[in-house]
């Protein structure tokens, strides 16, 4: 088994898991009624937006993660060569996702991804609203923030588009900046905006023109500029999300076929771990320190500042999206005599 055929494996599993979770969001922001943000925009009811707009159960995207954790056990016990001894011990070799240990695997994973949902929907909310209390700077009224939370009917399609639903807190946060910027009509404060990376462009040419004018950018424009740029950040988001996921439940599937094969009677400390990366300028520092590292199986593997991965992307043990996103690393098992 190469680096090669175990990042291709991910990868496949990514576009599914990626459609999965924006159609939780697209549910969400459909079955939104606008009057009853409003309404709870004007409440400061911040735990009844959270009910309002909870991206619910995630059952779809869930159920696509339970298939990642098969999909890796299967590709792992496949890959798996006994010596004759051990397969005349073990017998068949067949992969288990029924079994009590692999439930609970894939069920924490799940719980995290519906808790991470919860959070990132409960700190867009907040982000908006804070920007109705902004001090020295525009405000936003309830409406104007319940559009900024959901988005704008876009006359192309007649879907809401341009919110922050979806987004996690940091990121709701910049569009809810950008829009400041631009309506400031601060000169310094609007050629922040230019330095926003997954902005739009194609509509820079409207925020030179406000300058040159010595004013803000007009409210209709600025609604097109901050929800294209949301929607760019809402793409980049979920792609690292799904990513991270796909390794995760895929790498917790390879792991578990090892686990399965202990359970049926291979000595747990002749099964070894080790940790490799694509040894290029993406890989994080951490994780090229540990190049090379070997572990028994069930063992942690540890980064340099202290974070613990039983493979990569794995966050059972308390890794943060520092050490977890994007992650491209992987680990070979090596079956000792």
């Amino acid at each position: 088994m190469t680096a090669v055929e175990i990042l291709r494996a991910i990868e496949a599993l990514e576009p599914g898991m990626q459609r999965a979770y924006l159609d939780s969001i697209r549910a969400a922001v459909d079955a939104a009624v606008i009057a009853e943000v409003e309404r709870l925009i004007a409440e400061d009811d911040e735990q009844g937006l959270v009910a309002l707009l909870s991206l619910g159960a995630l059952a779809v995207f869930a159920e696509a993660m339970r298939g990642a954790f098969l999909v890796g056990g299967r590709f792992e016990m496949v890959a798996i060569v006994l010596p004759a001894p051990l397969r005349r011990e073990i017998g068949r070799k067949e992969f288990d996702p029924s079994t009590e240990q692999a439930q609970a695997r894939i069920a924490q994973q799940v719980q995290q991804a519906r808790q991470a949902s919860t959070d990132g929907v409960r700190d867009a909310i907040r982000a908006v609203m804070g920007s109705r209390r902004t001090i020295g700077g525009p405000q936003r009224t309830a409406r104007q923030a319940a559009l900024d939370l959901v988005g704008r009917t876009s006359p192309q399609t007649g879907r809401r588009t341009g919110g922050v639903l979806g987004l996690p807190g940091n990121m709701a946060q910049y569009v809810v900046n950008a829009r400041q910027q631009l309506l400031s009509g601060d000169p310094d404060e609007m050629r922040k905006y230019f330095a926003r990376t997954r902005r739009d462009r194609r509509f820079d040419g409207i925020v030179r023109r406000a300058l040159e004018a010595g004013k803000p950018v007009a409210a209709a424009d600025v609604d097109k500029i901050a929800g294209r740029y949301s929607e760019r950040l809402l793409k980049t988001h979920v792609e690292m999300l799904t990513r991270t996921a796909a390794a995760e439940s895929f790498n917790a599937g390879r792991d578990q076929a090892w686990e399965q094969l202990v359970a049926q009677g291979i000595d747990r400390a002749k099964i070894e771990k080790e940790w490799r990366d694509r040894a290029d300028e993406k890989v994080r520092n951490s994780h090229r320190h540990m190049r090379g590292q070997t572990v028994i199986l069930g063992q942690a593997f540890r980064t340099n500042s202290g974070a613990l991965l039983r493979y990569p992307g794995d966050s059972s043990l308390g890794a943060g999206y520092d050490e977890t996103a994007n992650c491209r690393c992987y680990i070979i098992y090596h079956l000792r005599p």
